[in-house]
């Protein structure tokens, strides 16, 4: 697989066509899978999964093989996905700051309640009212199935700091789905 990852950036680099969709198609999936489990939004995993294959495309020059492709690409998706939540986090606050103004904050739905409280719902959520620095450790091992080293590549974090942030991020998942449970 790794021979076949350099002839087809190889390829890629001098612009075939055909190599360039066989990328695109070889990659995209895992890729967009990354961007929904960070982004938590099909049309924002959409878009960041096609900025990130765009991304990586054009900076095929920079990729030098220290990590395996996969790895590179997940670093380019995690760092697309970390700028479009920053993104999010201000909009999400100017809508909250207007709402505020317009109307006093409405008690939640039987039907939005009744959703929270699916167990894999609640999980999913505890997940994402993490800070990014340990959600997005917890999202690549057991989301994605990836190796701490690995992670570490991803995130350019010492193997030590990434066992650390999963640790810290299960000991606060275990928290929070125990109160759940009370």
């Amino acid at each position: 697989m790794i021979t076949m990852d350099y002839r087809l950036i190889e390829l890629c680099r001098v612009g075939d066509s055909a190599a360039i969709e066989s990328f695109v198609q070889t990659y995209q999936q895992d890729i967009y899978r990354l961007a929904l489990s960070i982004l938590d939004d099909s049309n924002e995993a959409d878009d960041a999964t096609q900025e990130s294959l765009l991304a990586a495309l054009r900076a095929l020059d920079s990729f030098h093989g220290a990590s395996s492709l996969k790895t590179w690409l997940f670093s380019i998706t995690v760092n697309i996905c970390r700028t479009r939540l920053q993104r999010q986090r201000r909009s999400a606050r100017l809508m909250q700051a207007l709402s505020g103004m317009l109307r006093a904050k409405n008690e939640p739905s039987v039907e939005e309640n009744a959703i929270v409280n699916e167990s894999g719902e609640v999980l999913w959520r505890a997940i994402h009212s993490m800070d990014e620095k340990h959600r997005i450790p917890i999202m690549l091992r057991y989301y994605h199935n990836l190796s701490v080293a690995e992670i570490a590549s991803i995130l350019q974090l010492p193997e030590g700091t990434v066992h650390s942030r999963l640790n810290t991020a299960r000991r606060q998942l275990h928290s929070v789905l125990k109160e759940g449970n009370s």
